[in-house]
């Protein structure tokens, strides 16, 4: 093996992050090598975003993540928003915003954005293996990297962008933190993020097929764990849509200690909410529950909502006990489910846990544990909101790396 090219940078994933770190160096002459273990690249970009890729956010900030602070600023800092945009359109990548400062290609399609990164550097200069898989990495004077495949190569500076464990079928795999911790690195254990949740409750299948726009306060306790507010989708073993996905990463990180429970406000809007009621329950208190919902809840809530909070059919609401008055007042703006579980890998879009961040130069990426080692992207314990923030995390970490790599 020791006639073997020595490779600049060996980039270890061809995702998100990897791809763009790769056009990087080899734009700066560098030697570089991508190894893909699929078949094909970029298949979880290609999926993001159903399958459209929400590659940015006008609105990125440290807000939208769950990591250190620090390393979510320095990161933007190399990389912020405008230069993000500026990156894909000057690739020829033509984009357009939508709601809530979402970027997407403007065809519509992910490989809109894919084509133009993995030709350009492909163009450049950089080399890629697809269907290379590595499964051993050894240290000495360079990087040695061997394959499932019999492969072996080698290379001065060695890039882990192998992703997380999400979306198993999309190429998630363990095999990102075998090698960053044969190679010292501490794991913080992954869970499902960005996923829908599974409750305890289940005559929440009632609802199934139906949306609403609500707030939800996930609590562990009287600790308030994460809000959101939006669309949820109830499904028949629990709550889905962009509202439900949003809290779910810091739902997960929680539920090995105990139960958390989420609450769904159905009047975020309201803040006379009771004085609202008041003046319903004066003008139509001649009705019985399900009559003086029409208009106001979707009859299957209304339903479930007359079980849930022992509320008697038949008896008009100007007749209705204080105590039930308050508690169905209470249930609207504060309805409690209890969350089992999170839904499974092949359901969710990203992960929590990954590398230590605190192993890892904030500014360069470089590992703290091997010179000459970079963790880049998924691999690293760092989630976003969705609304492309983990993609624009993945863009910069790549870039922030690179911008080291090259001065090598």
């Amino acid at each position: 093996m020791n006639d073997l090219p020595i490779y600049d940078v060996l980039i270890i994933g061809a995702g998100a992050s990897g791809l763009l770190c790769a056009l990087e160096c080899a734009r700066a002459r560098k030697r570089v090598l991508i190894l893909e273990k699929d078949p094909l690249p970029g298949r979880k970009i290609l999926a993001s975003g159903n399958g459209r890729c929400n590659l940015t956010n006008a609105r990125v900030s440290p807000d939208f993540y769950h990591a250190p602070r620090e390393l979510i600023e320095s990161a933007l800092k190399h990389f912020p928003f405008a230069a993000c945009k500026k990156y894909f359109e000057d690739l020829g990548v033509l984009l357009v915003e939508e709601d809530n400062g979402r970027f997407f290609p403007a065809t519509g399609k992910a490989t809109a954005v894919l084509e133009p990164l993995k030709l350009a550097a492909l163009e450049n200069g950089a080399e890629l293996k697809t269907g290379q898989e590595v499964v051993k990495i050894k240290r000495g004077k360079t990087f040695t990297v061997q394959t499932q495949q019999g492969g072996h190569f080698q290379a001065r500076n060695l890039v882990l962008a192998c992703g997380s464990c999400a979306f198993p079928q999309l190429t998630g795999t363990q095999s990102g933190y075998a090698l960053a911790k044969s190679l010292g690195h501490s794991i913080i254990s992954p869970a499902p993020a960005l996923c829908a949740l599974t409750v305890k409750e289940k005559a929440i299948s009632r609802l199934q097929g139906l949306r609403a726009q609500v707030a939800l306060t996930a609590r562990a306790g009287q600790e308030i764990l994460a809000q959101s507010q939006g669309e949820v989708l109830f499904t028949n073993y629990g709550l889905s849509g962009p509202a439900a996905i949003n809290i779910s990463a810091a739902i997960t990180r929680r539920l090995p200690q105990g139960n958390v429970s989420v609450e769904l406000n159905f009047f975020p809007g309201r803040t006379d909410f009771a004085a609202f009621m008041q003046a319903r329950r004066e003008k139509f208190g001649h009705r019985k529950a399900k009559d003086f919902f029409a208009g106001l809840l979707h009859e299957n809530i209304t339903n479930l909502l007359i079980d849930f909070a022992g509320i008697k059919k038949n008896i008009p609401v100007k007749e209705w006990t204080p105590n039930t008055w308050n508690n169905v007042l209470k249930t609207l703006t504060g309805w409690a489910f209890t969350v089992c579980a999170a839904r499974p890998w092949t359901e969710a879009m990203a992960a929590t846990g990954g590398v230590n961040c605190r192993e890892i130069n904030y500014n360069t990426f470089e590992s703290l544990k091997c010179a000459g080692l970079f963790i880049t992207g998924e691999l690293l314990d760092v989630d976003g909101r969705s609304g492309g923030f983990n993609l624009h995390f993945a863009w910069s970490s790549g870039f922030a790396a690179a911008q080291k790599l090259v001065e090598a």
